[in-house]
């Protein structure tokens, strides 16, 4: 008996499918297909974080974009040349298909406005790479439940896996320079006062902690804590990285320094909190200079006016890794301009080049070369595996020099 597959036919109004034997169960049309796989992941345990789900729907509405606006095959009918259209199209994504942007604030237009695209900007080969593993997955899925025959993806490969680039970080001197750019910006108004002593928090957050965006983003107030150690008879700040945020969904608690609580607390009181933060407090930890009309006092009544939202410390959260994004790479813009205007070009470029992500390497880099544990750095990080800690070393390069050095003397080229 030959197995049979949904056939989807498009017109221009019209879907209609011929559900046949497949376990994905009624879906109208491809996307729902995605989306049964998606919500399948989200319940195979702790490998498969929220966050994980997430970027994988970014990845699905690249190509469903792809699909609508370029190409236009749907997913389950693709060949090998759909599969090559799409990688190529992902290797030089056009301008005017990147996502349009408000020339005052810079955000990006959201899904229902003019302009709209997925493509914030041209995918790195890293994101490229990204990309067609999970489109690789998905039509693998797709293909053990029966929706498809063939994975047309099976001739390309999965695509190389991301690697960490341990030179991808911000020298402590680079650093500092973001800093003396947010100290000579001029702060009249009370919102540029409060955005100055977020973001001075933020950039530290991610340098001294080691912190991913995505942890950041979704932490609220109370995950930084008191705890109390009976062997010294201190009590120390720590923040908790919640399993429900953090990749893997492996929990960690992070000893927090000096300088990040004393930023937390410039940063708290800037918008109208205690300097310290409390367990009860629901509040999402990176908040926007914008406030929620929809925010209710005690008695139920909807407050109306900024001010009186202000007071009640009404305040929107930064929600998105993108939102973090944009905040981090405006600081890091500045500051390059500064480079710029001082003659030192090559360092502005490579400020430009640094993200969230970049402050993260930084922090793993510092802590190794202090002489910290490696297993102590991987466990702030978040790494189950060593080897990926080990990248941010020269271990290997330092092992073979100590074995020549051993059996060879004064062979090694050295000074």
């Amino acid at each position: 008996m030959t197995d049979l597959v949904p056939v989807s036919v498009q017109n221009d109004d019209l879907v209609s499918t011929l559900t046949h034997a497949h376990g994905l169960g009624p879906v109208a049309d491809d996307w729902q297909a995605a989306q049964v796989w998606l919500d399948a992941i989200a319940t195979r345990g702790r490998k498969n974080s929220a966050e994980t789900v997430a970027t994988y729907g970014y990845h699905l509405d690249k190509v469903r974009w792809f699909c609508e606006n370029v190409h236009p095959v749907t997913p389950s009918r693709w060949t090998m040349q759909d599969v090559d259209a799409f990688c190529k199209y992902l290797a030089d994504v056009p301008e005017d298909a990147i996502c349009a942007r408000d020339p005052l604030t810079g955000a990006f237009a959201s899904r229902h406005d003019p302009g709209y695209s997925p493509f914030r900007k041209q995918p790195a080969i890293s994101s490229q790479a990204d990309i067609k593993r999970f489109v690789h997955a998905m039509f693998r899925a797709w293909r053990d439940m029966g929706y498809i025959h063939i994975n047309p993806m099976a001739l390309h490969g999965a695509g190389t896996m991301r690697k960490i680039n341990p030179e991808r970080a911000v020298s402590i001197d680079l650093y500092d320079m973001v800093f003396e750019a947010m100290d000579a910006e001029e702060k009249r108004t009370f919102t540029a006062r409060q955005l100055a002593a977020r973001d001075r928090f933020i950039l530290i957050a991610l340098r001294e902690l080691g912190l991913r965006a995505s942890e950041l983003i979704k932490a609220s107030m109370s995950a930084f804590y008191k705890l109390s150690d009976p062997q010294d008879k201190r009590t120390y700040w720590v923040m908790r990285i919640g399993e429900e945020t953090s990749k893997g969904r492996k929990e960690r608690k992070l000893p927090v320094p000096k300088v990040v609580m004393a930023a937390l607390g410039v940063y708290r009181e800037a918008f109208g909190m205690a300097a310290e933060p409390s367990l009860v407090e629901k509040v999402s930890l990176i908040l926007s200079v914008k406030t929620d009309r929809t925010k209710a006092h005690a008695s139920g009544r909807v407050i109306k006016d900024v001010e009186s939202r202000r007071f009640f410390q009404a305040w929107l959260p930064v929600a998105t890794r993108h939102g973090l994004y944009h905040i981090v790479k405006g600081r890091l813009e500045k500051a390059a301009k500064i480079l710029d205007e001082i003659g030192e070009p090559e360092r502005a470029a490579h400020l430009r080049r640094a993200s969230t992500h970049w402050l993260r390497h930084t922090f793993a880099k510092a802590a190794l070369l202090t002489g910290q544990d490696v297993r102590t750095v991987a466990a702030w990080l978040g790494h189950s595996d060593l080897a990926t800690t080990m990248i941010y070393t020269e271990q290997e390069a330092l092992d073979l020099i100590r074995a020549s050095n051993d059996s060879r003397p004064d062979f090694l080229a050295a000074e």
